[in-house]
């Protein structure tokens, strides 16, 4: 996994390629690649950031400041390009993204949901058949020992 910093540099270089290209009046097509870098980067910093870490020699303040100011350099760079892509007239094309984005997310939320019940009921399925073999064994040990103190107690007259 590529640390944050070089995450972070990788990221502004995109988005200053793409804002360059952009201002030299370059098609929408001719900053994809840019864009693409950008976009990658911004999630592999947010995915991090989510992570828990080991903060050994940092304090956690550190830390969290590092990542949001990070985050928000790069929430601001998009916003950055999002006004520039308006301006320069593809703003469908900036809308277009924004709504395959949320729709991509909706998606693997709710295939995360659904992952997640389908593995609790399978987990349900498991603690109860568990429970079944377990009332099971206790009911043939029950048995036995009944069957032995009968035994016992016939023997025994």
């Amino acid at each position: 996994m590529i640390d944050p910093i070089t995450l972070f540099a990788t990221a502004k270089a995109a988005i200053a390629g793409a804002q360059q290209l952009i201002k030299m009046g370059k098609d929408v097509n001719g900053i994809v690649g840019d864009m693409m870098k950008f976009f990658d980067a911004k999630d592999q910093i947010a995915k991090i950031a989510a992570e828990p870490k080991s903060t050994f020699g940092k304090s956690d303040t550190s830390v969290a400041f590092q990542t949001v100011m990070h985050l928000k350099e790069l929430n601001d760079a998009e916003n950055q390009l999002k006004d520039m892509l308006i301006w320069s007239g593809n703003a469908p094309v900036w809308h277009a993204l924004v709504l395959e984005r949320n729709n991509m997310v909706a998606k693997r939320k709710s295939e995360e949901i659904a992952l997640n019940k389908a593995k609790d009921k399978r987990k349900k399925e498991i603690n109860e058949v568990i429970i079944i073999a377990l009332i099971a064994l206790l009911a043939a040990l029950v048995i036995t020992l009944a069957a032995w103190g009968t035994l016992t107690i016939v023997e025994g007259k």
